[in-house]
């Protein structure tokens, strides 16, 4: 069975920015920020119900 050379290979398309905030920039920090906040929170219910 024989690989297929990489000239046979067509590049991905370019999907272009997310639907949401614009820039993919801004959606990695949107996701940054939130996954921080859960974390904060988890903390926090944590030390009040332990």
């Amino acid at each position: 069975m024989a690989m297929p050379d990489q000239q046979d290979q067509q590049p991905l398309p370019d999907d272009g920015p997310p639907p949401i905030l614009k820039t993919w920039n801004r959606m990695y920090l949107f996701v940054l920020i939130l996954h921080a906040i859960i974390i904060t929170l988890f903390y926090w219910f944590t030390q009040a119900y332990s």
